[in-house]
């Protein structure tokens, strides 16, 4: 059975601590008469009372203090490589957020992502661009898979550990409300439109060239939400990122199917952790992982 410490950790038993003497320092004793109706010191005049309405004005002065640990302890726990490394990973919110909507940027100048992959081939003499497209274009047909079967374990080997939970909760909230997603599509091309480098953060985003046909139903009524059999194209954006520190392992690393740990044929958890070697290798502190995946609006 789980101990007091481990139900509640520092952070939440200081809130409960400040609690309980908030409620003790406010809470009112009623007045009473003895038995010569004379009233007994209650109410304000009580110095016990008094007392603690001091320690209840006391506690309101000082509650930044008892706040301030509680932000130090959890930033203790996120750890400085987690808070640096998700601090830099770029987060959207609203209709950018949104999968499948939003428009796609548009392509930077050649001379920025020239400028961009050469930044990280400097540091890592084994980066290939090529790698990323090749993996970009894998990916695609393991989403297409995830998709239409409404399962998203296919995608493991390949997206960050965040956007997986994401995209495994966005699954199971369709299969709730009974959408289904037929269709059958695959990548006919892939170029490389962006590639940044930061003291703490490399990125590479991919264009993929995607042709095939999409349609998402209500199952119960029937109706069409979105797409239909009629085979169109449209492109998506893959963004790979990874630690400004790690470089390409000899095996390949992920792309190659490796683990950038320890090098056996890729076999993950799914909290994303090598099963020979024990290491998360899906956190991008080692290798690329994916970050971002969008798509044209359909």
């Amino acid at each position: 059975m789980p101990s007091d410490r481990e139900k509640f950790p520092l952070p939440e038993r200081i809130f409960l601590a400040f609690t309980a003497v908030a409620r003790w320092a406010t809470r009112g004793v009623p007045s009473r008469r003895d038995g010569g109706g004379s009233a007994s010191r209650g109410g304000c005049a009580n110095p016990f009372n008094l007392f603690r309405i001091l320690v209840f004005l006391l506690m309101i002065i000082l509650l930044p203090l008892f706040i301030l640990p509680m932000m130090l302890v959890r930033l203790a726990e996120m750890g400085t490589e987690g808070l640096r490394y998700s601090a830099t990973v770029d987060v959207v919110s609203g209709d950018e957020a949104r999968w499948g909507h939003g428009v796609l940027p548009p392509v930077p100048a050649a001379d920025d992502i020239r400028a961009g992959a050469t930044a990280i081939a400097s540091h890592d003499p084994g980066f290939r661009a090529t790698a990323l497209t090749d993996w970009a274009v894998a990916a695609i047909a393991l989403l297409c898979q995830s998709q239409v079967q409404g399962d998203g374990t296919c995608t493991r080997t390949f997206m960050a550990n965040g956007l997986y939970r994401a995209y495994q909760a966005l699954l199971e909230l369709r299969a709730r409300s009974r959408v289904s997603c037929s269709g059958s599509w695959r990548a006919v091309g892939a170029i490389v439109i962006g590639a940044t480098r930061s003291p703490l953060v490399e990125e590479v985003r991919v264009r993929v060239k995607c042709q095939g046909w999409r349609w998402e139903r209500h199952e119960p009524t029937g109706i069409t939400l979105r797409g239909g059999q009629e085979s169109a194209s449209w492109s998506e954006d893959l963004t790979f990122a990874r630690s400004a520190g790690a470089i390409t392992p000899p095996g390949g690393g992920l792309p190659a199917s490796r683990c950038p740990s320890c090098g056996a044929q890729l076999d993950l958890d799914p909290g994303g952790a090598c099963r020979y070697c024990k290491g998360v290798v899906t956190a991008g502190h080692m290798d690329w992982v994916l970050v971002s995946w969008q798509r044209e609006p359909w």
